[in-house]
């Protein structure tokens, strides 16, 4: 401010009216009398306009402190996606809804309503800087989070915190370098889990999930084990709709809160179990692993010489039973396919060279206690079961108790293989063959036993135990409206009960399903409503 201009400004109106008493009794009455109080005045206004505006500031910056701790909203801006968290679950929020409820919660505070705009502006400016990823869910979240996955698909809950954290770390950008090999059972909950983030956060975390070896350096490797729940789709396609941001939040909140997968595992877990099962191909090389199934699968006769001409056939493995063993190995131990075939020959003959045969591609004078069995069902496969396009399919189940059942013809000790070493077994030695869900091969039929057969055979005497009836009745006169239809349902117990009654050691009796498959697909012509077999097929 200047006061010489404004004294020059003085003077200036005093010799402007030097020789006018009444304006220089104007001017000076209006300086010294009403000057001070119109100053006084503005002066006055102006504080208290400010103090005015300093509390309505305080008051609107309070408002939008506790409008924002009270309702968390969330942003993401690469897809423009508002989120809200009620303390327990996470959720898609319209910005619509938001702003609604912005203005309907200020229009509550009278003192705002002029600054009822700029409140909302503030606002949403403060929640697009509020972004999800870093969001700290509560305890109460996290749980939910983790009970969601273990036990069904991890086995602890370390295991589940190891996998959110290698969420985090991806979303995030951390440790590319780092391959995280999962199984391939678990393909589809990943990608479809990928899709759903890309499409709310607009972040993959695909990049180091692997589920095939592609000749990685180990000491780049972690390991991931996850149950075999994963496959079923209802499982993981719930877990996503149902949990799929919260896992993001709290994978996320894990990753910042242990700085990475690795930290946790090796700082935070105090799970020994864990960090040798991430961490084994960092901690051990091809030779150590190719030793450790030699260890624990090969039994090898220890011999100063060995002519490998004249042992027992009996004493030998095949390089196709070798891979086997292998793939038996690696999935006892919940590890990947972790080296090229190749380099398992390499490895193998490097440490048995004296054992191997080139001409047969054997390992002879060698045997394994795994393989007396898998042979023993090879050789019932290849002795009874035929593939048959115009067959339907076996149940892993039916083929066990066949399996039990030609050991006690062929006077063979009876193998108590599983219904996954079963699957194992087939899917290795015939991968040709289909198999559906887990539980049926398809295109198979059975030397020991006929289903379709057996289901003809019984419907022939159900059809002459009706007709039987008939003829008792014949004395009475019956109209054609009499004529009942079978349910196809009863069909099946006449079969059921049918083949109960024989004196037949372990009959079989095969599914409604495929019972009613053969109907349909044999007898379509006298299907009615699709429960019922017409008259007409009883009266042939």
């Amino acid at each position: 401010m200047n006061r010489e201009a404004a004294i020059n400004t003085i003077n200036a109106i005093y010799d402007k009216y030097e020789k006018n008493p009444y304006m220089l009794s104007k001017t000076n009455n209006y300086i010294i009398n009403q000057l001070p109080t119109i100053l006084d005045n503005i002066n006055n206004t102006h504080i208290e306009r400010q103090q005015r505006i300093d509390e309505l500031t305080q008051n609107q910056d309070q408002f939008i402190e506790s409008f924002l701790n009270n309702n968390q909203y969330f942003y993401i801006p690469s897809t423009e996606n508002f989120f809200f968290y009620d303390g327990i679950h996470y959720q898609q929020f319209n910005e619509d809804d938001i702003l609604y409820h912005i203005l309907s919660t200020i229009s509550r505070e009278k003192e705002l309503s002029s600054w009822k705009q700029s409140t909302k502006n503030a606002i949403m400016k403060r929640i697009r800087e509020n972004s999800l990823i870093k969001s700290i869910p509560e305890s109460e979240t996290i749980q939910f989070v983790i009970d969601s996955l273990c036990p069904l698909l991890f086995k602890t809950r370390t295991e589940a915190k190891y996998f959110l954290t290698i969420l985090g770390d991806n979303i995030f950008r951390k440790n590319n370098n780092i391959i995280h090999y999962i199984d391939a059972k678990s393909k589809h909950f990943i990608r479809n889990f990928n899709n759903f983030c890309q499409m709310w956060i607009g972040q993959s975390f695909y990049q180091t999930f692997k589920h095939k070896y592609h000749d990685h350096d180990y000491n780049d490797c972690r390991v991931i084990t996850i149950s075999d729940f994963v496959k079923v789709e209802t499982v993981w396609n719930s877990i996503i709709t149902q949990t799929g941001l919260d896992m993001i939040c709290v994978a996320c909140h894990y990753s910042e809160r242990y700085g990475s997968s690795d930290n946790y595992a090796l700082q935070y877990s105090n799970d020994a179990d864990l960090i040798n099962d991430v961490f084994y191909l960092k901690q051990n090389t091809t030779a150590d692993i190719v030793k450790a199934f030699v260890s624990e699968y090969l039994n090898v006769e220890q011999r100063t010489t060995l002519n490998i001409d004249t042992l027992s056939r009996n004493t030998q493995v095949t390089w196709r039973d070798m891979q086997y063993l292998w793939k038996n190995f690696l999935e006892t131990r919940r590890l990947p396919s972790i080296m090229f075939f190749q380099t398992l020959k390499t490895q193998l003959i490097a440490s048995l060279s004296q054992y191997y045969n080139e001409s047969t591609d054997s390992f002879v004078g060698i045997c394994s206690k795994h393989l007396p069995e898998i042979q023993k069902f090879l050789a019932y496969w290849e002795e009874t079961i035929i593939v048959d396009e115009n067959e339907m399919d076996f149940e892993i189940e039916e083929i066990i108790i066949l399996f039990r059942k030609w050991c006690t013809t062929n006077k063979e000790t009876v193998t108590n293989l599983n219904d996954k070493q079963i699957l194992d077994v087939i899917s290795y030695f015939y991968p040709e063959l289909e198999i559906e869900r887990d539980k049926y091969v398809s295109h198979i039929r059975s030397t020991i036993w006929d289903k379709q057969l057996d289901i003809q055979v019984a419907l022939d005497n159900m059809k002459n135990s009706i007709r039987e009836k008939s003829q008792q009745n014949s004395d009475r006169v019956q109209s054609p409206s009499l004529r009942s239809n079978i349910s196809i349902y009863d069909a099946y117990r006449f079969y059921c009960k049918y083949y109960s009654n024989l004196n037949t050691v372990n009959k079989l009796i095969v599914s409604k399903a495929y019972f009613e498959k053969y109907v349909f697909d044999n007898l379509s012509q006298y299907i009615v409503d699709s429960k019922f077999l017409s008259y007409e097929w009883y009266q042939l």
